[in-house]
């Protein structure tokens, strides 16, 4: 059975009602920055973690980091629930399969682990290495300033033997 579309000024008669549901026509959160579909809606175990309510905090994360978040649920999968992509201008698009979990207990890890997932791929890490920080000692102060004495006195001479020479 098909399902007729309003596209523009014209109807459509393309989608079935499962086509239909795998659109990405749900938004959620204030700021619309959370897109997915109505698969994810439909099944009971995602939508009580991936809902309007829960996910209030990461759509004002990515409203302030400028970001889409595309959260669609993986059907054939046996390991992995759910699939965010992440699109960020002037970053690479990243892609990372996650697990639901299956208790509300376990809602903590979830939202932690996506949290940082979606902040790892925006910011990726770099790691930083100081020099170690080393006073140097009174006996390398003193062969620094003999090597300085020794050079202002060498290049005195050269410039008294230039001006000979001239």
């Amino acid at each position: 059975m098909t399902r007729i579309v309003k596209c523009g000024q014209k109807y459509l008669d393309c989608l079935t009602s499962y086509e239909a549901d795998r659109l990405y026509n749900v938004v959620l959160g204030r700021n619309g920055r959370i897109h997915t579909n109505g698969i994810l809606r439909k099944t009971p175990r995602l939508n009580q973690f991936i809902n309007n309510e829960t996910m209030g905090a990461l759509d004002n994360y990515a409203k302030h980091e400028n970001m889409n978040i595309y959260i669609t649920p993986i059907e054939n999968d046996m390991f992995n629930d759910i699939k965010v992509a992440v699109f960020k201008k002037g970053h690479e698009d990243v892609y990372f399969p996650m697990n639901v979990s299956e208790t509300k207990e376990g809602a903590r890890d979830f939202f932690k682990e996506l949290y940082t997932k979606i902040h790892n791929a925006t910011h990726p890490a770099e790691e930083t290495k100081f020099a170690p920080k080393t006073k140097p000692s009174k006996w390398e102060d003193f062969k620094m300033y003999l090597k300085n004495v020794a050079d202002r006195y060498n290049d005195a001479r050269l410039s008294i033997l230039n001006k000979f020479n001239d």
